[in-house]
């Protein structure tokens, strides 16, 4: 579609907004960065007002200069969605947009190899930490990190066997339960850290920082799990309808707090496909 079509025009001004398509696909390839991997059209409506055409002229040029792959996966009712990851070039550009966006400098970019079964999953991270940014914008929050689980759970374990190979293990769990308090993760009353699917830090209009853990839940999740990190003050999301009932049944849906991740695997075939 060439430049200057009154379609591209149209998306360039959805919703009000005057973001140019630039910004959009910096945004837009820092998001596929950050989460490792996201569904085409979850970034369609999050970055590009949701608009194919757009959308499409922005991944076909990250496609061309080697930057993205698409991927296929496949919903728990059967349908198809497209997923976007970064190639080692994209994750060198990506981390220059990042930069130039004033994300915090030890933001981590990667490239990930998504698993078909943990698609539905870790593709909804993405949704529920794009309700959570809308909601600290409505306070002027500003996002300056965002960190998965394997990063948290990274950081803790190498600090713990770094304390373990010198003093032992009981060095080694007051270790981890330090640095665990270090990166706002709370313990549950055995001791054990609690890690939430994604954390996002900010800084508030008046520049004090705060986080926020994101936990999204799916409908064979256990009960006792989830009760523990609702109580310890996750933004708790339901990836599915299953999922959603859950949280319903433990009282913990219907709140502010809490949302259904409508996604890619629950529309109709026909309208995943940009």
């Amino acid at each position: 579609m060439r430049d200057g079509h009154r379609r591209e025009y149209a998306a360039s001004r959805a919703r009000g907004s005057t973001i140019s398509f630039e910004d959009r696909c910096a945004g837009a390839l820092t998001d596929i960065g950050v989460f490792g991997a996201v569904s085409y059209r979850d970034l369609a409506e999050a970055r590009f007002g949701g608009h194919p055409h757009t959308t499409r002229r922005a991944v076909n040029a990250w496609i061309r200069k080697g930057w993205v792959q698409e991927h296929r996966a496949t919903g728990p009712k059967g349908n198809p969605f497209k997923i976007l990851s970064l190639t080692r070039e994209g994750v060198v550009e990506a981390r220059k947009k990042a930069a130039r966006r004033g994300m915090d400098p030890a933001q981590r970019i990667q490239t990930r190899r998504m698993k078909p079964a943990e698609a539905g999953h870790d593709t909804a991270i993405y949704r529920a930490c794009r309700k959570e940014r809308q909601r600290l914008a409505e306070r002027g929050a500003t996002v300056r990190r965002v960190r998965l689980d394997a990063e948290l759970k990274s950081a803790v374990a190498r600090a713990s066997e770094a304390a373990r190979l010198k003093q032992g293990k009981q060095a080694a769990d007051a270790e981890r339960h330090r640095i665990a308090r270090e990166l706002g993760l709370p313990l549950d009353d055995t001791g054990k850290v609690l890690y939430p699917d994604a954390q996002i830090e900010y800084a508030d209009a008046e520049g004090r920082t705060g986080r926020v853990n994101i936990e999204v839940a799916s409908g064979n999740y256990r009960e006792p799990a989830l009760r523990a990190k609702a109580a310890a003050g996750f933004a708790m999301h339901a990836n599915g309808p299953a999922a959603a009932g859950l949280l319903r049944k433990l009282g913990l849906g219907g709140s502010e707090r809490g949302s259904w991740l409508r996604g890619p695997t629950d529309r109709d075939t026909a309208s995943v496909e940009l």
